[in-house]
């Protein structure tokens, strides 16, 4: 209680970072940051709680540190660092358990995260272009199948008002 603590983060071949906060079932986003245009900075976009958290990186930006000073009881829970390339995907590495007990903040090391079957977690982030393209392909397959049951229903009526016809004529 009242130290700080820090989380690490790979970002190699990523260009956006953002670390999450699971507790009581509400995620919340505390920072997020990307690199500058060189790849050798990062630029904070996001920090809502900026006296208490701060990111840092190492030269080349390939690892990122979320550092939590002054740490308090409603810091536990579990922590998620979300990376992203190019593609519309959001990458999340296995989640850090942070517990206070009594007075000790524990961090749950790799090993331990290893020992736990945590799975790595792939978040695909729908766009308002993604989502219309998903409505579009839906409706496209609905109409599809109207077209063909409506299709087959005058199939059949066309058939039987033939054999009707056709009974009809042979007497």
């Amino acid at each position: 209680m009242g130290e700080s603590i820090s989380l690490n983060c790979s970002m190699t071949n990523q260009y956006e970072v953002a670390w999450y906060h699971l507790k009581s079932k509400q995620l919340e986003l505390l920072v997020a940051a990307e690199k500058d245009k060189t790849g050798r900075k990062l630029l904070i976009n996001y920090n809502p709680n900026s006296p208490r958290l701060n990111l840092t990186a190492d030269a080349w930006v390939t690892r990122v540190t979320l550092v939590i000073s002054g740490v308090t009881e409603s810091d536990s829970g579990l922590y998620f660092c979300g990376t992203k390339s190019d593609a519309p995907e959001m990458f999340f590495n296995k989640p850090i358990r942070l517990e206070i007990e009594g007075l000790i903040v524990v961090q749950e090391t790799k090993e331990e995260a290893d020992n736990t079957g945590g799975v790595t977690m792939k978040a695909l982030m729908f766009g308002g272009v993604g989502l219309a393209a998903f409505v579009f392909f839906l409706a496209t397959v609905v109409a599809g199948l109207i077209i063909h049951y409506c299709g087959w229903q005058k199939g059949w009526g066309a058939a039987n008002h033939s054999s009707v016809m056709n009974h009809k004529s042979a007497k």
